[in-house]
């Protein structure tokens, strides 16, 4: 008890010297932690010391990274219970909000805030009464104030407003606040739905769309009011922008979307989007927790589309959820590399390349049914040839695909890839490759069996050929050969020498 009255006092005195922040920085690890938090607003609130003042406001904007760090959770902790103006704890929150940035953890304050309007309910209406008189800072805070508030009412006055700005906040707003029943729900993808229709600023139309997706998720998938009109409505407007909204809807929202409305935004995303980077960010987190009702056909041709307009090229590990998908059935192996190689295009068969090399894998062995198989003859032949020419580092992949159109292609694209088995592929490896070969002689398919067979004779009647010229004189240099580079050898002793 004595060490906490110890530290309530050189709080008091610390900010009596402007020091406050910096010896908030100077207390221990576990002090910060379990006391500090509590004592601040207890200083505050008996007016000892002022965390809103604007010493020590400026003193958290002047923190670096790993000081601010180190105190925003004390500050936070102190928000919920502080006794001050609602401008007051809109210029705290702000503060640490902003000095946080892009992190996920600078929604802290936001959620602190949440609790100190709904402890303070007659503040709380202040500042929605502000945002509707377009004062910036109480905008910017307004959905906090309505959603500590809980009222649904107070939303739908904000959508009504003439300003958009103010419409905008009122849309986000009626996300966050529970929906006490299902009449009330529809009542706001109503709204979100007329925002879509007949609203043209791009805000308006974000914050619907995240408003009526959250919507969607507390009615459940069973209830998916209007949802199929919501997405034509967007995916027809061509809006670059708002189908990448929708690709992070698959991943945040994704508990409310049906299958059929799965495939619609996947079906959208295999167009023109705004940011295919982004887009492919989203759609990659989304599989984390895929539904099994996800179609892969429809996923595939998303990325065949957007990863060949790509600023920089992406690699397997920036898709690590895809590409865990892809491996873990050999179907959608077959299905994905037949697919692109049939494509051939650059960007996607480097891909390829890639998962096949990632993490140290070697020998993987991909296998494509006659129905993964394209029809097209010259498409087979083409997918042959680009599957020796992006995947010579990866010989046995390449021999297992070429090996699938010996069994499963029409008559030439099979002469075509049995012909690349031996040349280049043999001809240039054996090891791995001659040992995945020759397993593949009891093959149950007839057609496999008898071109291995075929290029194993060839391969050691080649290696027997190769033998024979060891000792050819022909191969050997010639004397006037073997007297230059004698000279050449005694002229580089020489300046050696010398350099001695």
């Amino acid at each position: 008890m004595k060490k906490l009255s110890h530290i309530y006092k050189s709080l008091e005195d610390a900010d009596r010297r402007g020091d406050l922040i910096p010896y908030l920085l100077s207390l221990g690890r576990s002090i910060r932690r379990q006391e500090c938090g509590p004592m601040l607003c207890d200083l505050h609130n008996s007016g000892k010391i002022s965390l809103v003042s604007d010493g020590n406001l400026d003193a958290v904007k002047a923190l670096d990274h790993n000081d601010f760090w180190s105190v925003i959770h004390l500050l936070d902790q102190a928000i919920p219970e502080l006794d001050c103006s609602y401008r007051d704890i809109l210029r705290l929150v702000n503060t640490l909000v902003i000095k946080a940035g892009s992190s996920g953890a600078a929604g802290m304050p936001n959620m602190s805030l949440v609790k100190w309007c709904k402890a303070n309910p007659e503040k709380a209406k202040i500042i929605v009464q502000e945002a509707k008189s377009l004062d910036k800072l109480c905008l910017s805070y307004c959905v906090f104030a309505i959603q500590g508030l809980g009222s649904i009412e107070l939303a739908f006055e904000l959508v009504g407003h003439s300003n958009k700005v103010v419409v905008a906040v009122g849309l986000r707003s009626l996300g966050r606040l529970e929906m006490d029943s299902e009449a009330i729900a529809k009542r706001v993808i109503d709204e979100c739905c007329e925002a879509i229709a007949f609203r043209k600023d791009q805000d308006v139309k974000f914050s619907a769309i995240e408003t009526a997706f959250k919507t969607w998720e507390k009615l459940g998938p069973t209830e998916p009011y209007r949802q199929k009109e919501f997405l034509e409505a967007i995916i027809n407007a061509k809006d670059g922008d708002e189908l990448v909204q929708l690709s992070a809807a698959l991943f945040h929202h994704s508990k409310g979307l049906v299958t059929e409305s799965v495939d619609q935004i996947l079906e959208a995303l295999a167009g023109e989007v705004s940011n295919p980077q982004a887009t492919l960010h989203c759609l990659d987190h989304a599989l984390h927790s895929k539904s099994k009702s996800w179609d892969l056909t429809r996923v595939i041709d998303v990325l065949a589309v957007q990863i060949p307009k790509l600023e920089n090229s992406i690699g397997p590990s920036q898709l690590y959820n895809f590409c865990q998908w892809i491996w873990e059935d050999p179907d959608n192996a077959a299905q994905l590399f037949s697919n692109w190689l049939a494509i051939g295009q650059f960007d996607l068969c480097k891909f390829l390349a890639d998962m096949v090399g990632e993490g140290g894998k070697k020998n993987t062995i991909v296998e494509i049914s006659k129905a993964n198989l394209p029809n097209d003859l010259n498409d087979q032949i083409f997918m042959a040839r680009k599957c020796v020419g992006f995947l010579w580092f990866h010989e046995v992949t390449a021999a297992s695909i070429l090996l699938s159109i010996v069994k499963n292609g029409k008559k030439s694209a099979r002469e075509k890839a049995e012909e690349l088995l031996y040349d280049p592929l043999l001809l240039s490896y054996s090891g791995n490759l001659r040992s995945f070969l020759e397993e593949q002689v009891k093959n149950p398919s007839k057609r496999i069996s008898d071109c291995i067979q075929r290029l194993i004779k060839s391969h050691d009647t080649y290696l027997a050929g190769l033998k024979q010229t060891e000792h050819l004189v022909e191969f050997f240099p010639t004397i006037e050969q073997r007297r230059a580079t004698a000279m050449k050898d005694r002229e580089r002793n020489k300046d050696i020498q010398k350099e001695a």
